[in-house]
């Protein structure tokens, strides 16, 4: 279901308001203005399967919806 999700883009700082549907497409989007990925937080913080509002992101590990991979280490 399409709704109208809302987040500020922590790189350029603009709001943006997209028509997405988080359960077909995920929450991650790419950013209008600036181009860059960003999580859309406040949708997963409400969704339905959130119910304990839980957030655990991380520059280092990205977050539950989202990990970032490891890089492996050469030996």
């Amino acid at each position: 279901m399409f709704r109208e999700e809302i987040e500020i883009c922590p790189y350029c700082e603009k709001e943006i308001a997209k028509k997405w549907d988080v359960e077909n497409n995920g929450y991650q989007v790419t950013c209008p203005n600036c181009g860059k990925k960003i999580m859309l937080c406040d949708a997963c913080l409400h969704s339905e399967d959130n119910k304990k509002m839980r957030c655990n992101w991380s520059e280092e590990n990205g977050c539950f919806r989202h990990p970032k991979e490891k890089s492996k280490k050469s030996n």
